[in-house]
């Protein structure tokens, strides 16, 4: 089934936004930037990651490419990161994007930022697996591990980015998401977040 964005989703996006944009006047520049959907949003990372360096999380519940690359300047370039760790595309899935539109606004997202934000270090993290398990087919809907694999050998050859392949972490024997490393097939568990922050430390 496909995904709708709902009224309430859409207004939660633009009150985040706003959130971000008011952060964004604050003492946050020269950060470490995570920007993304929910899997960003809900990503601990003062647990995980620590607190030594400045990180900001820019999440925002329900991101796709579109959104993101309309509203890319507000959300994350006004903050001039250091570095900027960019998780984006599931969303697109559920939407039922194609995978050539989905590269595409990533591609010029990542123009975007080498154009606007030269100095800004660009980690480009894989699109996350999910459980194609029928307990968790409500939550996941379109998104199947296929597309996902096939959208990130696109995503691994774009120029303006250092590719973070994330995937292969979180799976299980059968090649889905693990459920240990999942809430609902979709989303990330506490011990997922754990996983990717080993290696995402070595980044930092």
């Amino acid at each position: 089934m496909k995904e709708v964005i709902s009224p309430e989703l859409a207004q939660y996006q633009q009150d985040k936004l706003r959130s971000c944009i008011a952060a964004n006047r604050g003492d946050l520049k020269q950060g470490i930037v995570f920007a993304g959907d929910s899997i960003i949003e809900f990503f601990p990372f003062k647990k995980y990651l620590g607190r030594e360096k400045l990180l900001i999380n820019l999440g925002i519940a329900g991101t796709d490419t579109n959104w993101l690359k309309h509203h890319l300047h507000d959300q994350v370039l006004a903050i001039e990161p250091e570095k900027l760790f960019l998780l984006i595309g599931t969303n697109d899935i559920g939407l039922d994007y194609g995978e050539d539109h989905i590269v595409s606004n990533i591609e010029d997202i990542l123009s975007s930022l080498k154009r606007e934000s030269p100095s800004t270090a660009v980690y480009l993290l894989s699109v996350l697996p999910v459980s194609e398990k029928a307990v968790y087919q409500e939550k996941v809907k379109l998104r199947n591990n296929r597309l996902i694999s096939s959208l990130n050998h696109r995503l691994k050859q774009l120029p303006n980015a250092v590719f973070i392949d994330l995937y292969p972490l979180l799976l299980d024997e059968d090649g889905d998401l693990a459920d240990d490393n999942t809430t609902d097939g979709l989303h990330l568990s506490q011990k997922a977040y754990a996983l990717i922050s080993e290696q995402l430390k070595t980044y930092l």
